[in-house]
């Protein structure tokens, strides 16, 4: 089969206007293509994290990590639209960046690049700039100019920067470092703002380097009591939402976003299609509304805007309206946590119901710790946790999940001739701890909502991940329990039941099998005394567990068996209905005489051994007292002492002493067979 070509697209933060149109324009380009489009979304900071963007619960470091997931894929191109990935995240150099991925051809986006990385594609930023500052000098007379800016390292922020101080420098117009500040593209530049016009008084005009600044510009005129438009003029540059939503409606420079995406889509068709490509201008226009004192002379609010603002609000309603789903899915995983399969099934129906056409779920091994300012360790093997089809899904879970290695694919292979698949990846991480991405085939209109969603999965699997910590360290703590409780029941000579043992499993028997005749029985090692005196102490040990193992056999694993005493058993066994149980009580006492005899037959030892046994039949209920069967069984033991031998010890014995041979017992069950 014909390889399926496939292209990789880098953009952040997609809820902020110009990202968002790039994403829709290169999503709207390739849906009737024969290629596969797979969007990596990078951070989502700034105005979306207004307020709560502090050292204590900044987290925009980990998207630094979304763009090498790449790596599991088999891109044919990449698209990167840098500028967005440079507005918030700490990329450091950008050749050290962009060199990551030399080995794949690059088209890059909204910023320069070096000729043997790939090509660019950026807005003609110093144009457009320049011809909106020249506006406020020569059309208002305006000279006290201030300027709002974007980062330093980002190229279409420089060269706005640029044409910015030609346009004051040309006009005879001084310009100082009070004059400028550097803000991050995003609404939070209050303080850039306040500092601006405390340094500098009787300001004519602020310019932004973009709209999403703009928009704390008026904000903030607003407080001070300044009527834009009227007491100080206001533009931006990217012709956003709110530029033709504002009142008054902002003047600004219009980027051509979506010209900017698709022009990326022909030219990356044109590779792959084996033509040459070159960098590339956009150009851009210049949009003049009320902002700037004018009355709209020039490329006025028109019904066309009216409308697109009445759609964009019903987006936005939509959006959210979605979003709040995403809490209750997460309750629900959340009160499962301990279900692995329940967790994941919840997850995948969550999406199925946003929409999703497929989603795969891919896990690090263990999830990866990403703290501030360090560097992380890409892990070499992805697990394919769930996949989702349609309403189908299958839920592998984490012991039987596929693994996926760098180059595998993190998307379906699909036939050449198939109509393009376009997905979107998310990472999924909560706090400091990574646990993968999950990959998602959506409309571009919902790639918002899906990225509120994987907070909420984030937030799900760290829950699990506790959940599950809790839940081993339980059972291990019960384990503990468990081996101290045993150890503290267990007669170390032996490997019986010590009394306490042994009572506690008598007690638990005859209470469960309320109504059923059993049989208590006290087993007595004949002259331990004369044994140890005469043979030493290790063959009374040795005797001992003999005895204990005789004992073993004739009453069943299953049965509650213990050294009460240095010589003493105790034991208790449930007789069958169907059984006599006089009779199978003296059979049963018959087998250890007889094992003992095949023991001193077979044993080599310079004794004797002999076990007294005395017995007690009766019927399990609440009200029996141990204390009294014991009682009853002592004083069948008695009597059954009366019968042992007086002496233990064999005629010219001469013996070492030696340990408990596991043979000597495997020829006792033979000699057993043969009787």
């Amino acid at each position: 089969m014909e390889k399926r070509k496939k292209i990789g697209v880098f953009v952040a933060n997609a809820h902020m206007d110009h990202p968002k149109k790039i994403i829709r324009s290169i999503y709207r380009y390739f849906m009737d293509k024969k290629v596969d489009v797979h969007f990596l979304l990078g951070t989502e900071s700034g105005s979306f994290y207004h307020g709560l963007n502090d050292d204590s619960n900044d987290f925009d470091y980990q998207y630094l990590s979304m763009f090498d997931y790449s790596f599991f894929e088999d891109f044919d191109l990449l698209i990167i639209a840098y500028g967005s990935l440079n507005t918030f995240q700490e990329l450091g150099d950008k050749k050290t960046f962009l060199d990551k991925f030399k080995n794949i051809p690059c088209i890059i986006l909204e910023d320069n690049c070096p000729p043997e990385i790939g090509i660019n594609l950026i807005a003609d930023n110093y144009h457009g700039m320049k011809e909106c500052v020249e506006h406020l000098i020569k059309e208002h007379g305006y000279k006290n100019i201030v300027y709002l800016s974007g980062p330093a390292n980002n190229d279409d922020a420089a060269e706005r920067l640029q044409a910015y101080l030609d346009a004051m420098i040309e006009n005879g117009l001084p310009v100082d470092d009070s004059m400028i500040e550097y803000g991050d593209f995003s609404e939070n530049v209050d303080k850039q703002i306040y500092a601006l016009f405390e340094n500098n008084e009787n300001i004519d005009a602020i310019v932004s380097a973009n709209d999403e600044m703009s928009t704390t510009v008026y904000q903030i005129c607003e407080r001070k009591g300044l009527k834009v438009g009227k007491d100080i003029a206001v533009t931006g540059f990217d012709n956003m939402r709110f530029a033709w939503c504002a009142k008054p409606g902002l003047t600004t420079v219009e980027q051509k976003s979506s010209n900017m995406g698709k022009r990326a889509g022909e030219l990356a068709m044109d590779f792959l299609n084996g033509k040459e490509i070159h960098s590339e201008r956009i150009p851009t226009e210049f949009f003049v509304r009320g902002s700037c004192g004018c009355n709209g002379t020039k490329r006025t609010t028109s019904d066309r805007e009216e409308n697109k603002m009445e759609h964009a609000i019903e987006e936005m309603r939509e959006t959210w309206g979605q979003a709040i789903s995403g809490p209750m899915a997460l309750r629900e995983m959340i009160q499962v946590s301990e279900d692995e399969t329940a967790f994941y099934t919840l997850m995948a129906q969550m999406l199925v119901r946003q929409g999703a056409k497929s989603s795969r779920l891919y896990l690090q091994k263990t999830p990866m710790v990403n703290v501030r300012h360090s560097d992380w360790t890409m892990s070499d093997k992805l697990d394919l946790v769930f996949e989702q089809e349609g309403t189908n899904y299958t839920i592998f879970g984490r012991e039987h999940a596929p693994e996926v290695s760098k180059g595998d694919g993190l998307t379906p292979k699909h036939d050449a001739n198939e109509y393009s698949h376009l997905y979107f990846s998310y990472l999924l991480f909560d706090g400091s701890r990574q646990y993968g991405i999950l990959t998602t085939e959506v409309y571009y209109k919902d790639v918002s909502t899906m990225y509120l969603y994987t907070l909420e999965i984030g937030t799900a699997l760290h829950f699990r991940e506790l959940t599950k910590r809790t839940t081993e360290d339980r059972e291990r703590m019960l384990e503990q329990n468990a081996r101290l409780n045993m150890s503290a029941s267990i007669d170390p000579l032996t490997g019986l039941l010590n009394r306490r043992g042994v009572n506690e499993q008598i007690g638990r028997l005859i209470a469960i099998n309320e109504g059923q005749k059993a049989c208590i029985f006290i087993g007595d090692l004949d002259h331990l005394k004369q044994i140890n005196d005469t043979f030493g102490h290790g063959e009374g040990d040795f005797a001992i567990n003999a005895a204990a193992q005789l004992l073993r056999r004739v009453v069943g694993d299953d049965s509650p068996l213990g050294r009460i005493g240095g010589d003493e058993f105790l034991g208790v066994f449930l007789i069958d209905e169907k059984d006599n149980a006089k009779e199978e009580v003296k059979r049963r006492i018959s087998d250890v005489k007889l094992s003992a005899e095949i023991f001193n037959t077979v044993s080599g030892k310079p004794y004797y051994l002999g076990v007294s046994v005395g017995t007690h039949i009766f019927t399990c209920n609440s009200g029996v007292a141990l204390k009294e069967l014991m009682k009853y069984a002592d004083e069948e033991l008695y009597i059954a002492k009366k019968s042992r031998r007086e002496n233990v010890a064999r005629e010219n014995a001469n013996v070492e002493s030696f340990d408990i041979d596991e043979a000597l017992f495997e020829d006792l069950d033979k000699e057993d067979d043969d009787e």
